[in-house]
C-alpha cells in the first residue's frame, strides 16, 4: 500500500504528476507513536461539552492493528463520557531537544475508544513495554489489592487518516508558508 503523504488534503486534489509527497510516512508516525507516551486525549460528554485531559499511553506491538492503550479509572469523567460517546481525539505533543522554547511537532488523531478490563492481556501487554507503563501498572496492581475496582483500559482505535505539524519538517521551512507543515498519512490494516 502507498502510504504517501500530503502536506494539505488540496494536495491530494492535484494530479498525480503535480504531487510532492512530504518526508511524513505512516512508518515515521507509527515511530514517533511508540516512542513517546504522553498524550492529550479529549472526550465529550453526552450533553456535548468538551474535555480534555493529559494522559500516558502505549502503542499497540508490532504485528497488531494500531491501537493506543490508556489506563484510568472508570468513574473519572474521561471514562464517563466514552461510555456515553466512544468518539475521541488524541494529541501527542512530540518534545524538542534542541529549540524546546518553540512550539513541538505533533501527531493527531481522532478514533473510537472502548472500556476493557484492567487485566486485558493486550493493554497489560502494551503497559508492560514501557518505564512509566510499568509504574503505572504496578500502582494500579496496588490500588486493586486494596480493592480499586474500578480501574480500566481504554483502548483508541484511530481512524484511518492521521495527521501531523511539524513532524518531519525544520521549523526554518515554516518561516515561508506555515501550512506546509500539516501532513496526512493513511494507516495500513495491520501494523
Amino acid at each position: 500500500m502507498n502510504i504517501a503523504s500530503f502536506p494539505d488534503p488540496a494536495a491530494a486534489a492535484r494530479p498525480a504528476d503535480q504531487r510532492q509527497p512530504t518526508r511524513v510516512t505512516f512508518d515515521l508516525v507509527l515511530r514517533e507513536l511508540r516512542n513517546h507516551d504522553f498524550a492529550v486525549l479529549s472526550t465529550v460528554s453526552a450533553d456535548g461539552s468538551p474535555h480534555s485531559a493529559g494522559v500516558n499511553y502505549g502503542g499497540s506491538r508490532p504485528g497488531r492493528d494500531l491501537a493506543i492503550y490508556i489506563m484510568t479509572r472508570k468513574h473519572l469523567l474521561k471514562a464517563r463520557n466514552i461510555a456515553q460517546n466512544p468518539r475521541v481525539s488524541l494529541v501527542v505533543p512530540l518534545p524538542r531537544r534542541l529549540l524546546w522554547f518553540l512550539p513541538p511537532p505533533t501527531i493527531q488523531l481522532h478514533g473510537r475508544a472502548e472500556i476493557l478490563d484492567w487485566t486485558d492481556g493486550d493493554g497489560t501487554d502494551v503497559f508492560g513495554s514501557f518505564w512509566m507503563g510499568r509504574r503505572i501498572l504496578e500502582a494500579y496492581r496496588a490500588s486493586a489489592r486494596r480493592g480499586e475496582t474500578r480501574v480500566c483500559f481504554l483502548r483508541v482505535t484511530p481512524d484511518p487518516v492521521i495527521s501531523t505539524y511539524l513532524l518531519g519538517h525544520s521549523i526554518f521551512e515554516l518561516r515561508r508558508r506555515m501550512e506546509s507543515g500539516a501532513a496526512r498519512v493513511i494507516t495500513p490494516s495491520t501494523r
